[in-house]
């Protein structure tokens, strides 16, 4: 499990949430899963949605002990990597520093 983050407005924070998260979490990893393609980095990789950007299209994701800030696309089919874009990042401190970049 990646280490403790706080996500800041505008993102909404999905962990332990109720059935509105719930219904956010599914739909997310529902899209992902169809996006991803042979070549990306999250292509059949265990994740877990932790929150999203209620500003734009991205999604924060845990990947193992790392963290995956990732653009989603909604074409809902898969997409020629790069897409959807997705940066890796190691600790929660640079989650802090991608999310406070914008």
């Amino acid at each position: 499990m990646p280490d403790h983050l706080a996500l800041p407005a505008p993102w909404w924070d999905l962990r332990n949430g109720g059935a509105a998260e719930q219904r956010q979490i599914t739909a997310l990893t529902d899209e992902l899963i169809r996006e991803t393609s042979p070549g990306h980095p999250l292509y059949e990789a265990a994740f877990v949605v932790a929150g999203r950007s209620q500003a734009r299209d991205d999604v924060l994701l845990e990947v193992g002990d790392r963290w995956a800030l990732v653009h989603v696309t909604w074409s809902g089919k898969a997409e020629t990597p790069p897409r959807p874009r997705c940066v890796i990042l190691a600790t929660a401190r640079d989650v802090d520093r991608a999310l406070a970049a914008g």
